[in-house]
């Protein structure tokens, strides 16, 4: 990524030295606006236009405030209930609790309903904060990311989004890739010895440099990886490499790493590698349901 070579700001260095000597230079905002470039970081069309804040209005849309509102009634009303609150194991009771206590209950006029100072704790996908603290003001320490979620709950959008606030942010360029058309390029570079697809007569160190070097790099859809067991060494080694090196990674999945690692179809699962499924199951997870819904729906 270059800077603007006419930049007032930076004179084209691409940041701004702070008058105190003791403070890092900074990257310039002339740089934040190349690196919020969707083409540049390889963003689809479709995710072109995602941040943080269109998802943000996309999911109140989808989740909107009635059927928050129902969903903190049910849970107040079980937490109230004696009977109902031995039910619950101790996690479950300590979140609801929390829960209940950032969205603020107060009583309403005489004989009417409670009230809310805000939904957005239960209304929000659980990690989503977390996320953007990350993306947009560096306030959560971590370089492996989990999203997951069905069809249609907006994963890759929300990846999209993470890495365009990433690059903004740090001034640095990312990459987003998909995964499934990843495998196809990786097995051209296999099968394809007529060069009918790997017209350049790539290498799979070739196609994998680009990954392997971006500073912040998206996997959309790894559990679309093809099972191919040379394709699945080579992402697993890629993952190795960014671990090492401490480069932010973000996966996109429809389903959380230790749901898929019973699936014959998983094809890292295959590799039979505990410390990478180890790994992965660590990551920090980003569910795409409404938070209070996801703890009910544990009961």
């Amino acid at each position: 990524m270059k800077p603007d070579p006419g930049c007032p700001s930076c004179g084209g260095k691409g940041f701004v030295l702070d008058p105190d000597p003791m403070k890092p230079a900074v990257a310039c905002g002339c740089s934040d606006a190349a690196a919020s470039s969707g083409g540049e970081l390889g963003i689809p069309d479709r995710y072109a236009a995602a941040t943080l804040e269109n998802f943000w209005e996309w999911w109140k849309d989808r989740y909107p405030r009635a059927s928050v509102l129902m969903s903190l009634g049910k849970a107040q009303e079980l937490l109230a209930h004696p009977a109902g609150r031995e039910t619950l194991s101790l996690d479950i009771r300590s979140k609801l609790d929390h829960i209940l206590h950032k969205c603020g209950p107060h009583d309403g006029e005489p004989g009417g309903d409670i009230t809310w100072k805000t939904i957005r704790p239960a209304q929000e996908p659980s990690g989503f904060q977390p996320l953007q603290a990350w993306a947009q003001k560096d306030r959560t320490l971590t370089d492996l990311w989990w999203i997951d979620g069905p069809t249609g709950s907006g994963r890759s959008s929300l990846a999209a989004a993470a890495l365009r606030a990433w690059s903004a942010r740090t001034g640095k360029m990312g990459l987003f890739i998909s995964v499934r058309a990843f495998s196809q390029e990786l097995k051209d570079t296999y099968y394809d010895v007529r060069s009918f697809q790997n017209q350049g007569f790539q290498s799979e160190r070739d196609r994998m440099a680009p990954l392997l070097e971006a500073s912040c790099l998206v996997l959309d859809d790894l559990d679309r990886l093809d099972t191919d067991l040379r394709v699945a060494r080579a992402v697993a080694q890629l993952l190795d490499f960014r671990y090492a090196a401490l480069r932010p990674t973000v996966i996109t999945a429809s389903r959380w790493s230790e749901n898929l690692e019973n699936e014959d179809t998983y094809a890292l699962g295959r590799l039979n590698d505990p410390s990478l499924l180890r790994r992965l199951g660590q990551s920090q997870r980003v569910v795409l349901q409404p938070t209070l819904d996801r703890l009910l729906g544990r009961l």
